[in-house]
């Protein structure tokens, strides 16, 4: 037995009367009726035409959308860009200056030592003298 026929208690199972070939028929015949009518109705023309132009309405509006996105990406992108290179002249200019005072820093202490050797030289060359 068949689990349909299982299911209702082993008796056989009554076919429906919606399932015959007459029936898919009648259903196929009522289909292509009711598209001849659609296709010769006037209204579906009408609509059909207002659907295209909606549909053109929204690619358009679409299209602008995604163009202005775009070029809103594309300003945030160059002003970003902008600020970096502001912020590396910035920092670039930083240590130049850091350079700078440290040259000086460096030129000033050589200074000092050199002087402080010619005043050590010139005590060694001195003559000695009780005092000392």
């Amino acid at each position: 037995m068949t689990q349909l026929t299982m299911a209702t208690g082993g008796k056989p199972a009554r076919q429906s009367r919606t399932s015959g070939r007459g029936t898919g028929l009648a259903l196929r015949l009522i289909g292509l009726a009711l598209l001849g009518h659609v296709l010769r109705s006037r209204r579906f023309y009408e609509r059909m035409a207002v659907g295209a132009v909606v549909l053109a309405a929204l690619r358009g509006i679409n299209q602008e959308s995604r163009a202005s996105t775009f070029e809103r990406v594309a300003a945030w992108n160059k002003r970003q860009t902008q600020m970096v290179e502001r912020q590396a002249e910035r920092q670039a200019h930083r240590i130049e200056h850091q350079a700078e005072r440290q040259a000086h820093r460096i030129e000033r202490q050589a200074g000092r030592a050199e002087r402080q050797g010619k005043r050590f030289l010139r005590k060694a060359k001195a003559p000695l003298t009780l005092d000392q």
